[in-house]
């Protein structure tokens, strides 16, 4: 699902016009980015948590010549599903 069928799956759900959705959506996603840039976790009762990761130094392989290279360091998103949402994705 990407971010327009999103938007109108939760128009079609709620009765709200797509506008508003985009703008719910627009702000939750600038919300999480400013909570978890601050190193604060992000948690949604029933989905799941957002919390910032630092992902340290590491090498890799240029896919182009095989060259190896050092990545920096830097802070990546993890998501973590809670428990409920996987139960219910594993419902029969």
């Amino acid at each position: 699902m990407n971010r327009s069928q999103l938007i109108n799956e939760l128009a079609t759900k709620t009765n709200l016009n797509k506008r508003d959705i985009t703008t719910i959506l627009d702000a939750f996603t600038e919300m999480v980015a400013e909570k978890t840039k601050a190193g604060d976790r992000v948690f949604i009762p029933g989905f799941g948590s957002f919390k910032p990761r630092l992902q340290t130094s590491r090498p890799a392989r240029n896919p182009r010549n095989g060259d190896v290279i050092q990545l920096t360091p830097r802070t990546i998103v993890h998501f973590k599903c809670a428990s409920l949402l996987i139960e219910k994705m594993n419902e029969k």
